[in-house]
């Protein structure tokens, strides 16, 4: 929801500043998401659980292309390396940390 992170992270300054169904913040939560089902089958329960309207899976595609790879970086960092790995109270191999 940080306007600075979604500004940081979509392809042009005009991808996702309009009012539309398919938001930056819900486009990412479904990429993460990753199911397994039809791209549609996907879109049209992300669609029912915000009892939005449907949209096609083309939209959603288009959406999602808007949106650059460095947020997922970003995210893995905050959320998963910064968490799991910032007080430095982890076991080393050769300066690599172990994670197996």
């Amino acid at each position: 929801m940080d306007e600075a992170f979604k500004c940081l992270h979509r392809w042009t300054g005009q991808a996702f500043t309009r009012v539309r169904s398919l938001t930056f913040e819900l486009v990412l939560v479904m990429v993460l998401r990753k199911s397994v089902k039809s791209l549609q089958n996907v879109v049209n329960e992300a669609m029912s659980w915000l009892g939005v309207g449907t949209v096609t899976a083309s939209a959603y595609s288009q959406a999602r292309y808007k949106l650059k790879h460095t947020a997922f970086i970003e995210l893995n960092q905050k959320a998963v390396v910064a968490t799991m790995y910032g007080d430095g109270d982890y076991k080393r191999f050769w300066g690599f940390r172990i994670v197996a």
